[in-house]
């Protein structure tokens, strides 16, 4: 009798230590992660919003900002706008992660306004990341295309194409970011 309640208290006591074992596993974020971390940290963005019916065209500045939040399992980011129509103030906060269940990069963008940008990836593809989904305007639901173009280990440029409800396909938004630390993370042109 000794022999087996001493056995099954060695049993009991392994039980929790492999369940642990396993849930620490299950929360290592995945390779597929890295690459919303090539974003971390802060970008000076140049660029254009062109004109549309629904927005100005404009030139703008803006700061975005990236890191990896709840144990690097998703990348959290914002834009504060340096120069153009509404500086000063944030303008979009978005989210991204690696889907293991669909296979694909999820990202959400979130505008001023209530507009939003959903949209998947499967990746970089050599320099180019290519997302693609529907940006929400109001009653609205729009294809977009969003490709990135690393331009070094430090840079990348965007463009943003939308296509409106006529189905021709539109070029939104084009910029330049570099990444910047200190000083220069927090003025465009210091």
């Amino acid at each position: 009798m000794k022999t087996i309640l001493t056995f099954a208290l060695f049993a009991l006591s392994a039980l929790p230590q492999d369940k642990t074992a396993k849930a620490t596993t299950a929360q290592m974020p995945p390779p597929q992660l890295s690459v919303e971390k090539w974003f971390v940290g802060d970008w000076i963005c140049e660029g254009t919003q062109h004109a549309s019916p629904m927005v100005p065209g404009v030139k703008f500045t803006d700061r975005f900002s990236f890191n990896m939040a709840l144990r690097g399992s998703w990348l959290i980011y914002h834009i504060d706008q340096l120069k153009g129509p509404v500086k000063g103030k944030q303008t979009l906060i978005g989210s991204s992660t690696w889907d293991a269940n669909a296979k694909v990069h999820v990202r959400r963008d979130m505008n001023i306004g209530g507009s939003r940008v959903d949209v998947t990836s499967p990746g970089w593809d050599g320099d180019k990341l290519i997302y693609t989904g529907y940006m929400i305007i109001g009653a609205e639901k729009l294809p977009v295309k969003h490709t990135l173009t690393k331009k070094g280990d430090a840079a990348y440029d965007a463009h943003l194409e939308v296509t409106g409800a006529d189905g021709k396909p539109a070029m939104w938004e084009e910029e330049s970011c570099k990444k910047v630390s200190g000083a220069r993370a927090m003025t465009p042109n210091p």
